[in-house]
């Protein structure tokens, strides 16, 4: 009844708003609702006098407002910021009022109305509110770790205020209470938060408005309060605006790097950990980028690990969020980790735990949650879902549990379903790649490189690459303006070179010496050494090993991406090499033997399918032009 409550609304609204003012909308008519049945607010909303208002109606609904924001000190500032009501004409508003009219009542429970109300706004108009909001399973996956029972909790970006409402139920489900504190930058989202606490009880909730890296809500001078609990979203791969207010942080916050300009991922993690009180505890909700991506943010992690904050990583399905379909992760942090869990940091591969709802629509299950909850408050270890690595194992400051957490079976490209030993591959005596080749990165093919047929120079693309051979003829020619440094990307006769873009691995060999031949920014060159021979790695390159863990390297959200770092870091065979040489002589002759017995076949077939064809009575009919 509810649900269908809450569409007529919404039908109400199509065509008198835009989409993206529908939840304004709703926080007006509940609010008003709500002040009508609530015994100590009632004498301040006459709503039959609004319902009478006629084409005067959003007049009389802003004098409301203008009351209700001086004697309700709670509404300071809220109130004006819902417009919306200037936005919509009278009839159209009169209606919606009616439909709350007769919906509501004293045993209404307004609060669990309004989450209900988000949920179908965010299906209805999905980026436009769905950015604000993270999913509620979520919240209760990551309050239940938390596991909030007494102090104080913040969210300092809290948007609807979805996570402070999910401590509050937590805390009280326990017999318990807690502080809680939470701020918003945007102010038509903050006024709708302070609406949503507000009609769920919470009034005391002290929330703000404003930029947290510049105004953060909650300090005292240039020192921030601290907090038992910090839970967060961070806005998935946001771009600081004002980077040189962070250069110069005077709230010093930044004491494990500097955060990139261009993704501000780890500026929101380095906040939470500065608002954290000695014992606290805090969860980010991230994106994987920020998990692996080096520069600034892997010299961040590698501090952050260093300083032992992390107690787990866990990895959850795409397709929680009604505005994006990316994947996320939860980073639980603790500042007084229990001396079991010291030099520790728990990695759970959870993206295959969800329930489907619809088509495209994913939530995690109470056993879902439960399970994740139960093994990371254990810290036990599952095989392919949860392990338990010593901060010193954690390879290039990467903390994607994937990274960790390798399938023990797979469809392997050339193989099909594949299972691997990765135990018996620890006793197979092998080198890091690195130690017996050196890598080159490939050209970046900009703008400015303008395809042409009489180009100087042929760049290999990823399209150039087929069954393991490199096409020469295919190549495309450009024009490259300046060229002063073209060496560094000139490939040479037994080079290998393996794509880093793309669900796809594709390796090759260059046949063939030519200093106009270059790779592109799609592949890294590999150039093995004398204790390496080319067609041996090639090999084991496309092996299902190979394939392997290549594959499990693989990160990215929109692209999967291999880094240089791994390829660098990738187990080989160690052979000597004459027998590697020996192995490559066996299977070459192999090779060419039963290529050249596949052209015999083929000629065959095609010299039957002309007899066919003669047989038919077409021969006279075409002619194939050799």
């Amino acid at each position: 009844m509810k649900e269908e409550a809450t569409l007529i609304m919404l039908d109400t609204l199509r065509g008198a708003l835009k989409s993206d003012e529908y939840l304004e909308m709703m926080a007006v008519g509940t609010l008003l609702s709500y002040l009508k049945e609530h015994p100590d607010y009632s004498s301040k909303v006459d709503f039959a006098k609004l319902l009478r208002a006629g084409e005067g109606i959003s007049i009389e609904i802003q004098k409301v407002f203008k009351e209700l924001e001086k004697e309700i000190p709670y509404f300071s500032g809220v109130l004006k910021e819902l417009d919306v009501i200037n936005k919509i004409n009278s009839a159209h508003l009169t209606r919606f009022l009616y439909e709350f009219n007769a919906i509501a009542g004293k045993e209404f429970n307004y609060g669990e109305w309004f989450d209900r109300v988000i949920k179908l706004v965010n299906q209805e108009t999905g980026r436009n509110n769905g950015e604000h909001t993270t999913p509620e399973s979520v919240n209760k996956l990551a309050i239940s770790i938390l596991a909030p029972l007494s102090g104080s909790f913040n969210d300092s970006v809290a948007g609807f205020g979805g996570g402070l409402l999910e401590a509050q139920r937590f805390a009280e489900n326990h017999g318990k209470s807690i502080s809680l504190f939470g701020q918003e930058l945007n102010s038509k989202v903050w006024a709708i938060a302070k609406i949503r606490l507000f009609i769920s009880g919470l009034g005391e909730a002290q929330f703000v408005r404003g930029d947290v890296f510049q105004n953060p809500g909650f300090s005292q001078g240039d020192t921030l309060r601290k907090f038992d609990y910090v839970y967060m979203e961070a806005p998935f791969n946001l771009a600081i605006n004002n980077y040189d207010f962070l250069k110069n942080d005077p709230y010093n916050r930044f004491f494990y790097g500097l955060p990139p300009r261009r993704s501000g991922d780890l500026a929101f993690i380095s906040h939470a950990l500065a608002s954290l009180g000695e014992d606290g505890k805090a969860i980010v909700v991230t994106t994987e980028g920020a998990l692996f991506r080096g520069g600034a943010e892997g010299t961040i992690r590698k501090n952050i690990i260093a300083s032992d904050l992390i107690e787990a990583v866990i990895s959850l399905p795409s397709g929680l969020h009604d505005h994006t379909g990316i994947p996320i992760n939860l980073v639980l942090f603790n500042k007084n980790k229990d001396v079991s869990r010291k030099n520790k940091i728990l990695l759970v591969k959870a993206e295959d735990c969800f329930t489907e709802i619809g088509r495209s629509k994913r939530i995690l299950s109470e056993s879902d949650i439960q399970k994740i909850v139960n093994v990371v408050h254990s810290g036990e270890e599952i095989s392919e879902f949860s392990t338990l690595k010593e901060t010193k194992d954690i390879q290039d400051d990467s903390l994607l549990p994937s990274r960790y957490l390798l399938p023990s079976e797979v469809n392997v490209v050339g193989f099909g379903k594949v299972s691997f030993n990765l135990d018996a591959f620890e006793k197979v005596d092998t080198i890091p790649l690195k130690g017996v080749s050196s890598f080159f990165r490939g050209f970046n093919v900009g703008s400015k490189n303008v395809e042409s047929e009489d180009g100087e120079y042929r760049i290999v693309k990823l399209s150039d690459v087929q069954d393991g051979k490199l096409r020469l003829n295919d190549i495309s020619r450009y024009d490259i303006e300046n060229n002063a440094k073209i060496e560094m990307y000139v490939l040479r006769k037994g080079d290998i070179i393996l794509s880093i873009r793309g669900q796809t691995l594709k390796v090759a060999i260059i046949p063939e010496d030519d200093n106009k031949l270059l790779l592109s920014q799609n592949f890294l060159g590999i150039r093995c050494g004398n204790n390496l021979n080319p067609e041996y790695l090639k090999l084991y390159l496309e092996s299902p090993i190979g394939q392997y863990l290549l594959s499990n390297m693989m990160s990215g959200t929109a692209i999967a991406t291999l880094s240089r770092n791994d390829v660098e870091s990738l187990k080989i065979p160690l052979l000597a090499i004459e027998e590697q040489e020996e192995i490559m002589k066996k299977y070459t002759s192999k090779e060419k033997t039963i290529e050249q017995k596949i052209q015999e076949l083929e000629q065959e077939l095609y010299e039957m399918k002309l007899h066919s064809y003669s047989k038919m009575g077409l021969k006279e009919v075409f002619t194939i032009k050799e």
